[in-house]
C-alpha cells in the first residue's frame, strides 16, 4: 500500500528501518517549563534512550549524512552505509507521544464508500493519531463478537492500535442489552450506543449494573429526542436569525443529569462524550466532586466554533450535538483548562458529498476530524488561549488512554516508539482536498491553522511523512 498526496506519504516503503535515531529534538514531556533537547534512539520498535546526545562517531553514512528526503529547507533523513540506521535531523521540531482519539466513526462494515478501516488509519497517521476507538454505529452494528474480531483483524494487518467500542443494545435500538461479557472478551474496550441515546431509564439502569459487574466503561451519547426531533442547530439568537429550528441544550443536560444519578446508584464508570454546553460542564463537575466515576470529552469543533459560525449555512458544521453559543464554547475551554473535561476527541464522521451538499435542514450531521485533531485544537488552546503545551498534549494522549484502560505511552526507555514529530510554529491554510480520508466534509477546510505533523512513527516504524 502506497498513497501520496502532494508530498505527504503513507507507505509501507517507509517501514523498512529497524533502528531510528532522532537527532536534536525538543521533548516537552521532559522539560517542564524549560526547553529540553535530546536525541531519541529507537531499536526494534522500542525507545532505547531519550536523554543527552547519542554518539554517532564510527557510523559511516552515505555522503553527506542527510541526503534523503527534504522537508521544506531541512535535510531530513539520512541512512547509515549498512542501511541499519535511519537518522532524522529534527532540528527545530518537537517530539510528542502520538495521539489517541477515543471517538471515531470508520463506517466499516457497511458504508465503506464513506470511509473504511484502511483509509481511516491513513487519515489517523497523517494527524499523528496511532490509536483510536471506533464507534459501533456501523451496518450491521458492532453487537456481536464476530464483528469485534473482524475490526481487530483488519487493524492488526496494518499494525494499528484500533480499539472497538461495542453496542450497548442490539442493533442500537435501545431495547435489548447486548452480551457485554462476550463482547469484552472478544476485544471491546467499552460500550456505547453512540449516534443514538437509550431513552428508557430503567434499561439504562440495567446497562449500568451490567457494565459495573464486568468492569467496563460506558461511552454515552446524551440526547433527549423530545428536544431534538425537528432541530438542526443550537437554539438561540442565530437559529432565529437564520430561520432554522433550534435544539435546546436541555436535550443534552437532562440525560446527563439522569445518567449521573444512575451512575451514582450503580457505581458504573461512565464517560460523557462530545459535551457541548455550559450547564453540562457544571453537572459533570458536581458529579466528580460527589465521587461519581465519571469522565468526559469535548470535540475539536465544539471548542473551535460557536453558533455564529453557521451564518453561511456551512453544512460541514452541522453536527450532533450542535455547536452552541459563545458562552458555551468558552465554558468548554475553561473545562479543559481546569481538568473538568478530561480529553479532546474528533468525533470523525465521514459523509458522502450528496449527504452534505443539500439544504442545512436536510444535511447529515457530522464532520471529519482525525486530520485536524491536533492542529485545530493546538491552534485554539495553545495559540489563542495560552494553554501549556504539556497540558494540551495530555488531553489527546495520556488522558484518553487512561479512560479506555490502555497503557499510557512515554518518551522514555522501554516504551514502544509511538512518536510524532511536529513543527509547532508552522502556520498554513488547511486544504480539505489533501486529506487521506475518503470523504471531504471537513469544517476546517480553508481555515488557517498552526502546527504541522512532519512525521508519525508507530512501533518504531515511520508510517507517515510530510515533506
Amino acid at each position: 500500500m502506497r498513497q501520496i498526496i502532494n508530498k505527504k506519504i503513507i507507505t509501507k516503503d517507509l517501514k523498512i528501518w529497524d533502528n531510528i535515531l532522532i537527532k536534536n529534538i525538543q521533548i516537552p514531556e521532559k522539560s517542564g517549563s524549560k526547553e529540553y533537547r535530546a536525541d531519541i534512539l529507537i531499536e526494534k520498535g522500542v525507545i532505547k534512550s531519550a536523554e543527552g546526545t547519542v554518539d554517532t562517531q564510527g557510523i559511516e553514512f552515505d555522503y553527506p549524512a542527510f541526503t534523503g528526503i527534504k522537508t521544506e529547507n531541512r535535510q531530513f533523513i539520512g541512512l547509515s552505509r549498512n542501511g541499519n540506521l535511519a537518522v532524522i535531523n529534527a532540528e527545530g521540531l518537537t517530539a510528542s507521544v502520538s495521539f489517541t482519539d477515543m471517538h471515531v466513526h470508520l463506517r466499516e462494515p457497511g458504508d465503506e464508500e464513506e470511509e473504511d478501516i484502511e483509509s481511516g488509519i491513513n487519515a489517523a497517521y497523517s494527524g499523528g493519531v496511532t490509536s483510536m476507538c471506533c464507534m459501533p454505529n456501523t451496518k450491521p452494528a458492532v453487537d456481536t463478537p464476530y464483528i469485534v474480531s473482524y475490526i481487530k483483524m483488519k487493524a492488526e494487518k496494518s499494525g494499528y492500535s484500533l480499539y472497538p467500542v461495542a453496542a450497548m443494545t442490539r442493533g442500537l435500538q435501545g431495547s435489548e442489552i447486548t452480551d457485554f461479557g462476550i463482547l469484552k472478551d472478544s476485544g471491546a474496550v467499552a460500550f456505547s450506543d453512540d449516534g443514538k441515546c437509550v431513552q428508557d431509564s430503567k434499561l439504562m439502569y440495567e446497562i449500568m449494573k451490567y457494565a459495573r459487574y464486568i468492569e467496563a466503561p460506558l461511552i454515552l451519547h446524551e440526547e433527549d429526542y423530545s428536544f431534538t426531533s425537528y432541530g438542526c442547530m443550537h437554539e438561540g439568537y442565530y437559529s432565529t436569525k437564520l430561520g432554522l429550528d433550534g435544539i435546546s441544550s436541555l436535550s443534552e443536560e437532562v440525560i446527563i443529569a439522569r445518567d449521573i444519578l444512575l451512575a451514582k446508584k450503580t457505581g458504573a464508570k461512565i464517560h460523557i462524550t462530545h459535551v457541548s454546553s455550559q450547564n453540562s460542564v457544571e453537572l459533570i463537575k458536581n458529579a466528580k466532586d460527589a465521587g461519581v466515576d465519571i469522565t468526559c470529552d469535548v470535540t475539536t469543533h465544539h471548542i473551535f466554533f460557536n453558533d455564529s459560525s453557521l451564518q453561511n449555512y456551512d453544512t460541514n458544521l452541522k453536527v450532533n450535538p450542535p455547536v452552541r453559543s459563545i458562552d458555551d464554547q468558552q465554558a468548554l475551554v475553561n473545562g479543559l483548562k481546569t481538568a473538568i473535561i478530561d480529553a479532546i476527541a474528533s468525533d470523525h464522521a465521514p459523509h458522502l458529498d450528496f449527504e452534505k451538499n443539500t439544504t442545512f435542514a436536510r444535511a447529515a450531521s457530522g464532520t471529519l476530524g482525525l486530520e485536524t485533531l491536533f492542529k485545530a485544537s493546538y491552534t485554539k488552546l495553545c495559540i489563542k488561549e495560552g494553554f501549556s503545551f504539556q497540558h494540551f498534549l495530555k488531553l489527546i494522549s495520556a488522558n484518553p488512554c487512561g479512560i479506555i484502560g490502555q497503557t499510557k505511552q512515554k518518551i522514555a526507555p522501554g516504551f514502544n516508539a509511538d512518536i510524532v514529530l511536529i513543527d509547532t510554529i508552522k502556520e498554513e491554510i488547511f486544504d480539505g482536498k489533501q486529506m487521506f480520508s475518503k470523504s471531504r466534509n471537513s469544517a476546517f477546510d480553508g481555515i488557517n491553522l498552526y502546527g504541522k505533523i512532519i512525521c508519525t512513527i508507530k512501533n518504531g516504524k515511520i508510517v507517515f511523512l510530510d515533506y
